[in-house]
């Protein structure tokens, strides 16, 4: 690897993760931002290991939020370098995707989910949408009305969709989720009415 690669890159290159955490502190989280020639940041490199822990992973997407959405000179994304590299069996493995999948800032405010995940909801629903239950799947006490793409399974509230699609699986089928859809009134009204029927 090459000279122009900051401190921070070379923690993670150490799998230093103390280190890791002191020059995050000592830089106020200005070296995640830094690229190598290579285009790398931190958190490629990372990925690249597959073995930084998720409070490191954290660390660097809470010090440079947009990381997650760079790629580098190759055009690789953090999360598809972790989906290689993290070894199917790897304790880490599930929580380091989630983090890489569905990260966003915080918005300062719990109830604002759609601040907490823009872009992960869809306004095109999924092609087919199937309700396996007419309540949440997590509470049981109020309406399904978030559905999981692409399998369509009309599964959680929006209460409880942040924590529940955080492992990025459906919890029907276990698909990978690509991204959310909210129901619309008439929606709702349709899909639990024909569950009755």
């Amino acid at each position: 690897m090459g000279a122009k690669q900051s401190n921070l890159h070379w923690y993670v290159l150490a799998q230093d993760w103390n280190g890791c955490k002191r020059r995050l502190q000592k830089t106020n989280g200005a070296e995640a931002k830094s690229v190598n020639e290579h285009g790398d940041l931190p958190l490629h490199y990372a990925c690249y290991n597959g073995l930084a822990p998720p409070d490191i992973i954290l660390a660097l997407l809470n010090a440079y939020p947009e990381a997650v959405r760079q790629e580098n000179r190759l055009g690789r994304y953090p999360l598809e370098l972790a989906m290689i590299n993290y070894q199917i069996d790897d304790p880490y493995r599930e929580e380091v995707l989630s983090l890489l999948r569905w990260y966003r800032p915080s918005s300062g405010d719990a109830a604002d989910l759609n601040g907490l995940l823009p872009g992960i909801f869809s306004n095109k629903p999924p092609k087919q949408m199937y309700s396996p239950s007419a309540l949440c799947v997590v509470c049981m006490e109020v309406p399904s009305t978030v559905a999981m793409i692409p399998c369509g399974h009309i599964c959680f509230c929006m209460n409880c969709v942040s924590t529940a699609a955080s492992c990025g699986k459906c919890p029907v089928d276990r698909c990978q989720i690509e991204g959310l859809y909210q129901l619309q009134e008439k929606q709702i009204i349709t899909t639990h009415q024909s569950m009755v029927s």
